[in-house]
């Protein structure tokens, strides 16, 4: 057995003991040839990391997860700055850090259509790449994609509103805009479950909140106005969530109106505990990453047959009652890298 074999099966060892499920699909093809090699001296390894933006808790944490696992090879990994969650942005960046021609990229891409042709070039140049916390659909030369089972998120997330709504109500969604495939599955998992298994409540039309908390806090304000029975509201991302709490906090309904959101920021933890979110649908974007990491190693040291070529990693729900289990803490998000 591989190192790499032993890794994955420790890592899917630690989900099941959370009682979650894995999904795989082979749909990529292998990337190129890289000029990194197994006799290089691991000290020398530069594997450059790309967020969706960075200083955000959940990129920060996923730049952690990989620093952390490839002290165990010895590697370097660069957390590469971006100064927005755009695509023209991450796509500006990925294009001035070529330059650096690093051993192997991973990039968290915000669209998984316009970052393709950034992300072909470092292919191009023979320097493999992985996908993170995001996917492209023209999979053709990546090592392989690991990200996160954005449909089972937002699923979750579902089943709790339908169980703390006893099954009838109005709920909300809330997103950053439109375009972001990653997010779009948030949603169609939760619209799906809702309209399967609690038809019983109404979901409003898709809303979206732009990407700060105030736009967002703005944004469900107006929805509130508009429609004063929802009972319960959707943050698709951290800032959608916290913008939501605080929407919900100004007009008095803290404990009347249910919110739920992705991710596990210090600030949505806080929240949480606070009583002014309900659940949370968290990733574990340290985990991904540090299996980003071993799939890295394996191409670089020609064990690609280790390389599983897409991974998706499931969400773990987190209420008041769950938040102090071993099991769940080390999940949680930290800022600063």
């Amino acid at each position: 057995m591989t190192k790499i074999q032993r890794n994955a099966i420790g890592f899917l060892a630690c989900s099941a003991m959370l009682a979650l499920t894995t999904a795989c699909a082979a749909s990529a093809t292998p990337a190129t040839p890289t000029t990194a090699s197994a006799s290089k001296d691991p000290s020398t390894v530069v594997i450059d990391y790309v967020p969706g933006v960075s200083q955000l808790p959940y990129f920060d944490t996923a730049y952690r997860g990989a620093a952390a696992q490839a002290k165990k090879y010895g590697y370097q990994v660069k957390y590469i700055a971006v100064s927005a969650y755009d695509a023209t942005t991450q796509n500006n960046v990925l294009n001035a850090e070529l330059a650096s021609q690093p051993d192997l990229l991973l990039v968290s891409p915000v669209d998984d259509i316009s970052l393709r042709p950034a992300i072909q070039r470092y292919i191009s140049a023979g320097i493999p790449v992985i996908t993170v916390g995001g996917t492209l659909k023209n999979t053709e030369g990546l090592v392989a994609q690991i990200a996160t089972d954005n449909y089972q998120g937002g699923r979750i997330v579902a089943e709790s509103f339908g169980k703390q709504l006893n099954g009838t109500g109005t709920v909300a969604v809330l997103n950053i805009a439109p375009g972001s495939s990653t997010i779009e599955d948030r949603v169609k998992g939760f619209n799906d479950t809702m309209k399967k298994n609690f038809p019983g409540i109404k979901v409003l039309e898709e809303q979206y909140g732009g990407a700060t908390v105030p736009s967002n806090q703005q944004a469900v304000r107006g929805l509130l106005l508009a429609h004063p029975e929802t009972n319960a509201i959707f943050g698709a991302t951290e800032v959608n969530g916290e913008g939501a709490t605080a929407a919900v906090a100004a007009v008095g309904k803290t404990g009347q109106i249910r919110v739920a959101a992705f991710d596990a920021s210090p600030e949505q933890v806080k929240q949480l505990k606070g009583g002014r979110i309900d659940f949370l649908s968290v990733s574990q974007p340290a985990n991904q990453m540090a299996l980003a990491i071993d799939y890295a190693h394996a191409h670089l040291s020609g064990d690609k047959a280790s390389i599983k070529p897409s991974t998706l990693i499931p969400n773990v729900g987190v209420t008041k009652e769950n938040i102090d289990d071993p099991a769940v803490t080390p999940l949680l998000y930290t800022s600063g890298s």
